[in-house]
C-alpha cells in the first residue's frame, strides 16, 4: 500500500514537472520566434542607423539652420544623415530654416522628431541612410514586410484575419481601404469571389497569407517600427498569460 501511494506521488510529481517543462519551453518558444520579427531582416548597416537612432543625445540650438542642426547629429553619432532637398523645397521650405531647441536625456530619434515634427518634415532610414524629408514623401515611401505570426493565430485562418484588422484599428498608419460590393437588401451576394471596391486609395496594404503564417505589410518606415512594437506587446501578453498559474489571466 505504501508502495501505491509512493508510486502515486511520483507520478504526480512527474506530471507536474513535466507540464512545468512544457510551459516553460513554451513560453521560450514563443520568445525565441518572436526575435525574427519580419522579412527582409534588416541589413548589418540598417541595424547600425536604428542603434544610432536609439541612442542618447542632447544639443541646444539657438537659432541654428537646419543644415548645421543635422550635420551636427550626423557627426555626433557617426551616421550619414542626408537632407532632401528637393522634398523640403515642394513645401516651400529650405535648408536654412532657423531651428531654436534646447533639448536633453532622450534618444535621436525624439530629439529628430521634436525637431522637424513643427514644420511637417520627418526621417526615414531608406537606402542605407537617415533621409530627412517632408511628411507627405514619406508617406508615400511605402515597402514590403513579411511578418511572420504564426504563434499568434493559432485558431485557424480567421485569426490572420482579426490580426490583420487589429492592426488597421491601432491607428499605427493609412490604409488603402477595399469593400466588397452589397447585393440587393444589403447582403454580399452572388455565388464566388466578389469584386472589391477601393474605397481609399492611399496608404498601406495587409495580406493575410495563412499558408506561410505570415501577414504580408506594405506600409511606410515609421508604420512598420510600430507594427513591429505592437506585434512585441502582443507577443508579450500572450507570453504573460502562458506563466500566469491564473487561467482568467
Amino acid at each position: 500500500m505504501r508502495y501505491k501511494n509512493r508510486r502515486t506521488t511520483a507520478l504526480m510529481v512527474t506530471a507536474c514537472l513535466l507540464s512545468a517543462g512544457w510551459l516553460a519551453m513554451s513560453v521560450h518558444a514563443e520568445e525565441k520566434q518572436a526575435k525574427q520579427a519580419f522579412y527582409p531582416a534588416l541589413t548589418e548597416r540598417e541595424e547600425k542607423l536604428e542603434a544610432a537612432l536609439r541612442a542618447d543625445t542632447e544639443c541646444e540650438f539657438p537659432e541654428i539652420p537646419l543644415e548645421e542642426v543635422i550635420t551636427f547629429f550626423s557627426e555626433l553619432h557617426n551616421v550619414p544623415i542626408v537632407i532632401q532637398r528637393t522634398d523640403l523645397k515642394d513645401i516651400n521650405l529650405t535648408v536654412d530654416e532657423p531651428i531654436d531647441v534646447k533639448l536633453t536625456d532622450l534618444s535621436l530619434k525624439n530629439a529628430l522628431i521634436q525637431i522637424l515634427d513643427p514644420i511637417e518634415l520627418t526621417y526615414v532610414v531608406d537606402r542605407d541612410l537617415i533621409l530627412i524629408t517632408s511628411k507627405d514623401k514619406a508617406a508615400q515611401m511605402l515597402k514590403p514586410r513579411v511578418y511572420p505570426v504564426g504563434d499568434l493565430c493559432r485558431s485557424g485562418p480567421d485569426d490572420y484575419q482579426i490580426l490583420a484588422e487589429a492592426i488597421r484599428n491601432s491607428n499605427l498608419g493609412d490604409w488603402k481601404w477595399e469593400e466588397l460590393p452589397s447585393a440587393p437588401g444589403g447582403f454580399g451576394g452572388g455565388v464566388g469571389p466578389q469584386p472589391r471596391r477601393v474605397v481609399n486609395h492611399a496608404g498601406g496594404t495587409i495580406s493575410e497569407v495563412p499558408e506561410s503564417h505570415s501577414l504580408v505589410i506594405s506600409q511606410t518606415y515609421h508604420a512598420h517600427n510600430a507594427i513591429v512594437e505592437l506585434l512585441t506587446q502582443l507577443r508579450q501578453a500572450r507570453a504573460a498569460q502562458l506563466k500566469s498559474p491564473d487561467p482568467a489571466l
